[in-house]
């Protein structure tokens, strides 16, 4: 197995964090693992949305961009994934997945209530008491919306 090391600098890195990738957990990939440390947080096996995920889609509730990561909150639990928004968000039936800001898309199924905060802001509350706020930007397609019921059709 050919392994390749990368180093990228982040200015707002808390600490170091290692990420192995390979197609399986296997004894090389253990190995490695024993050599950094022995503990590991098993996030995610990063598939195309084509394929599996480790979760059921229509179990998303929310999709909130961090860096150069996406968090993926579930009913049944976080995954982490490394795909640019945009091209999960090409892949989401948009009557029930809506972009709510640049870095986030929610599940109309899960939302449990909005509110207008003013200044063209919206809160957003979800299943699980996930609260997020809508950016200006997307208020009059949100509106539009919530004029239709807030649901998928």
């Amino acid at each position: 197995m050919k392994i390749r090391l990368k180093f990228i600098r982040e200015e707002r890195a808390d600490g170091i964090e290692v990420i192995i990738k390979a197609k399986r957990r296997d004894e090389e990939v253990d190995k490695i693992i024993d050599l950094l440390g022995g503990e590991t947080e098993d996030a995610f096996e990063n598939k195309p949305l084509e394929d599996k995920f480790a979760f059921d889609i229509n179990e998303v509730v929310i999709i909130s961009k961090y860096g150069r990561y996406l968090s993926v909150k579930t009913t049944n639990g976080e995954f982490v994934l490394s795909e640019p928004l945009y091209k999960i968000e090409e892949c989401l039936d948009q009557t029930r997945f809506v972009k709510i800001s640049q870095s986030e898309i929610v599940n109309l199924d899960y939302v449990e209530r909005w509110k207008f905060e003013g200044g063209g802001v919206i809160m957003v509350e979800m299943f699980g008491g996930i609260k997020t706020y809508t950016s200006r930007r997307y208020t009059s397609k949100i509106r539009t919306i919530l004029k239709k019921g807030g649901k998928r059709s």
